[in-house]
């Protein structure tokens, strides 16, 4: 890209997170927002619940389900961690496992063999044997959960300063770690949630031998490249899959499995996202949220832009094999677009407004409740203080992190006091589930469906002059099969509440059968780091029945296809 094309990109960036702002402020473009009657809503906090704390009545009152321990238990041990930053899922009884392709991107270098180019094209294991071993790669699965409030509690009350009171956490919290591996082979976390107002011990079985079983190439896994990335509508397969080994090299078998649904699902029906989503800031103080919007994150969006230009430049410029510099090119250009997104939301009247009024009303309460009042009574001021002396010293922000952590703990406390059950807490990179519909929704002045097709793909490809970046096409894809139906779903927007991490999440329906894979979410729900709004935020998934039409017609991968439909290996 010539210099004044990347100028007038940046200036387009520009242009579309300042019109992003005015439109959200508005809430419409045609009638002006009345920020005096705007008022926070318990929907707000989302729908990430823990799974011992799934709100059952809420979905039998929505969707007239409500699950049984047994399908809880199951959904539960079905899911799984992959690796650090992704989610997964068992989909055969057979140790076959479903995710992102962005998800094992950046290994697929380590397991080529010579002329080989995973990225570009792709690759399928015919038979066990073509399987073949990522080296780091470990996925999680949650077996159980323990509160461990009380025990983490107790030892933090000993301590008399927030330095102290840290440590003695941190202390109690390896204390519990080595007291439960001595008596299984499970690998153990404490899970802080609500910001310290509960703490819960995570079990997980690892399974640390996963082997590549199909990827495929990267202009279908990520289409658009970062312009398309988290927007909507969608037409991209952003699918892996890869499989877990046991000790003696062979498939693991599992008890626990999502089963094909081979038509996906209609709008309107309930859907569940079955993920670890990383981290959001819900329950955070305004004057927190001040700060991230006025100091910290323009400062990491400034810098983000300038790694961002010079990753692209050096990508272009290079004339060997790129493979590893777009991994690393889209994923500097994922972390920016976040905090772009991140920021807009902070500068949303809108949305300040309704987390301004949670707030006031939260302080209403404890001013009213002679008990809390004396608990809490001082905490926004407490916070306020640290907040204005990293603000006038930011050097000093690594000296006041144990006393802005113990405050925001407090207030986390306080809030689970105060509503308990009745939100959910922030995400914390471990398993949740989140209720939802497909559903389209209103942006940039018409609508977006709640399902796209295969029709989108090619229209893409052709509206942009065929050419190669961003949207162009691996030979493979460039002539349409001629027995694949183009109205054929490929992708779908839902109201369930996801955020990063939740990549490769199965979308499930009540009969626990596989919908879709989640592999983003539109602009608006970049804001759901701090807020949840059903009207426009939206999780992005890939069609099960559109992937299985790419792996049956374009990847004839007829053994993978045989082990999803029967949900065991020939």
């Amino acid at each position: 890209m010539k210099k004044s094309n990347n100028q007038l990109s940046i200036a387009f960036l520009i242009i579309s997170v300042l019109y992003s702002v005015n439109v959200k402020a508005q809430r419409t473009i045609y009638k002006p927002l009345d920020l005096s009657v705007v008022e926070f809503s318990f929907n707000d906090f989302g729908s990430m619940w823990t799974f011992d704390a799934v709100p059952l009545q809420k979905y039998e009152k929505e969707y007239g389900f409500k699950p049984d321990q047994k399908w809880l238990d199951d959904v539960q041990k079905s899911a799984l961690q992959f690796g650090r930053g992704c989610s997964g899922s068992f989909v055969s009884a057979d140790g076959l496992i479903m995710t992102n392709h962005h998800c094992v991107r950046g290994r697929l270098k380590s397991i080529e063999k010579e002329g080989e180019n995973l990225m570009r094209d792709g690759y399928y294991a015919k038979t066990i044997s073509d399987e073949r071993r990522i080296e780091g790669l470990y996925v999680d699965q949650l077996i159980t959960i323990t509160d461990v409030t009380n025990d983490i509690r107790k030892a933090m009350n000993k301590g008399k300063t927030a330095q102290e009171k840290v440590n003695l956490k941190d202390k109690k919290i390896t204390y519990i770690i080595k007291k439960y591996e001595k008596k299984t082979d499970l690998t153990y976390k404490v899970v802080t949630l609500y910001n310290g107002g509960k703490y819960s011990l995570y079990a997980y079985k690892r399974y640390n031998d996963i082997r590549l079983v199909m990827a495929p190439d990267v202009q279908i896994a990520a289409t658009g490249w970062d312009w398309d990335n988290f927007t909507y509508p969608r037409y991209e397969l952003d699918f892996a899959f890869c499989r877990a080994y046991d000790e003696n090299g062979k498939p693991v078998k599992v008890e626990n499995y999502f089963t094909w649904s081979k038509k996906g699902a209609t709008e309107g029906e309930p859907l569940f996202v079955i993920g670890r989503p990383g981290n959001t800031d819900r329950l955070l103080s305004m004057k927190e949220l001040e700060y991230f919007r006025d100091i910290k994150y323009p400062k990491i969006l400034n810098m983000l832009n300038d790694r961002y230009h010079k990753s692209f430049e050096e990508y272009q410029n290079f004339q060997g094999d790129k493979a590893e510099l777009l991994g690393k090119l889209l994923s500097v250009a994922n972390g920016r677009k976040s905090f772009a997104g991140k920021l807009i939301g902070l500068n949303d009247a809108y949305i300040m407004t309704k987390k301004y009024d949670f707030e006031n009303k939260l302080k209403a309460k404890v001013k009213a409740d002679k008990q809390l009042n004396k608990d809490y009574g001082d905490i926004w001021s407490d916070i306020n203080i640290i907040i204005d002396k990293i603000k006038a010293n930011p050097q000093s922000q690594k000296d006041l992190k144990n006393s802005l952590e113990i405050l925001n703990q407090k207030l986390g406390r306080l809030i689970y006091e105060v509503y308990s059950n009745k939100i959910p807490p922030d995400a914390t990179s471990t398993l949740r589930i989140s209720d939802g519909v497909i559903k389209g929704y209103e942006y940039n002045g018409t609508i977006a469906p709640g399902k796209t097709t295969y029709f989108g793909l090619w229209d893409r490809f052709y509206s942009f002059g065929q050419k190669d970046y961003p949207w162009g096409l691996h030979d493979r894809w460039k002539k349409v099969p001629k027995e694949l139906d183009l109205s054929t779903p490929i992708g779908f927007a839902s109201t369930n509440d996801i955020v990063g991490g939740n990549s490769g999440s199965a979308v499930i329906n009540k009969n626990a059968e596989v919908i879709g894979v989640i592999h983003d979410g539109n602009l608006e729900s970049l804001a759901g780091a701090f807020i949840f709004l059903s009207e426009d935020n939206r999780s992005v998934a890939t069609d099960s029945w559109g992937l299985m039409e790419a792996l049956k017609l374009v990847y004839k991968t007829t053994s993978l296809v045989y082990e999803l439909e029967n949900g065991k290996m020939k």
